[in-house]
């Protein structure tokens, strides 16, 4: 049986998925994220290639950045800052000797709810997923919409505060990144940065500093999605990265939504909002849809 390897790198763990030729999981795992070179990044996807002995048809890679995929070149690494131009399809096929295809994490996860999720049959639909920043994708009359210049849905770079003042803290990545949140509600509770499912399990007991953070964060992250919405207009929203799998996150991005509405003075239609099917695993299933895609269409 021929295998794949899925890539998901994002700004803590380089999540990977051994999958068939259908797509399904067989294995996967991940490991911490290099801040040092692309050379320490691929030295730990060669150890992970090499951990498979079976017959093995190439490389799907979900990566932060903006990405040409034709040509399968990095422009900007967004938080991988060592992989700001590099044609990295290039230089890892002639390592592997496999076929490579790159594309923007977000939209990995907006190709995964599309082919397979809860994105099917939606025309204009936006992907956010929250991990070590935010990552957007939009999706309009059916296809993800990249921009003039590829750089359409970064979302992180949203400014929602006073930019002069308060540098990258005013920036949506910073904001809605759940590592950011996770680091302030430690420094109000006065303890040492702990995990984010103990800072979930604090909101889900009531805990008093935590619940008011995280009510100011969701309500941040309403305003945002109220922008998005008047200037795309819709139908859903698919809400990804680990996080999505705790109903508290997504509950609490409806409620905040939900009360933003009742204090505007006109009448707007209401978001859905979901997570996504995949969660946590939609960038690993979107990289191998569109490794199949790209290899489909070079054959032609």
């Amino acid at each position: 049986m021929m295998k794949y390897l899925s890539i998901d790198a994002g700004g803590t763990f380089i999540k990977y998925a051994w999958m068939d030729e259908d797509g399904h999981i067989l294995q996967q795992g991940k490991k911490p994220t290099p801040y040092t070179s692309k050379e320490d990044f691929m030295k730990i996807i060669r150890e992970i290639w090499q951990q498979c002995d079976d017959k093995k048809g190439g490389i799907a890679m979900s990566l932060p950045g903006t990405i040409d995929t034709s040509k399968g070149y990095i422009f900007q690494g967004g938080s991988l800052t060592y992989h700001h131009g590099l044609a990295l399809k290039e230089w890892y096929e002639e390592v592997f000797q496999v076929p490579v295809e790159i594309e923007n994490d977000a939209r990995c996860a907006a190709i995964a709810e599309m082919t397979a999720g809860h994105m099917q049959g939606i025309n204009n639909g936006i992907v956010l997923t929250f991990g070590t920043g935010v990552g957007g994708c939009f999706i309009i009359n059916g296809e993800i919409y990249k921009g003039t210049h590829l750089f359409s849905g970064e979302v992180s770079m949203l400014i929602c505060d006073d930019i002069k003042a308060k540098g990258m803290d005013a920036v949506l990545g910073h904001i809605g990144g759940i590592g950011h949140f996770v680091k302030r509600v430690c420094e109000a509770k006065k303890v040492d940065i702990t995990d984010g499912k103990t800072v979930f399990d604090w909101i889900a007991s009531g805990d008093e500093i935590a619940l008011k953070i995280f009510q100011k964060y969701c309500y941040d992250i309403a305003i945002q999605l109220f922008n998005m919405q008047i200037m795309l207009d819709p139908m859903r929203v698919c809400i990804g990265g680990g996080v999505s799998e705790n109903p508290i996150f997504i509950q609490g991005i409806q409620t905040a939504m939900k009360v933003f509405y009742e204090s505007l003075p006109v009448a707007m239609p209401r978001l859905e909002i979901v997570a996504c099917q995949y969660h946590n695993d939609a960038n690993l299933k979107g990289a191998f849809y569109h490794f199949q895609k790209q290899q489909t269409l070079a054959r032609k």
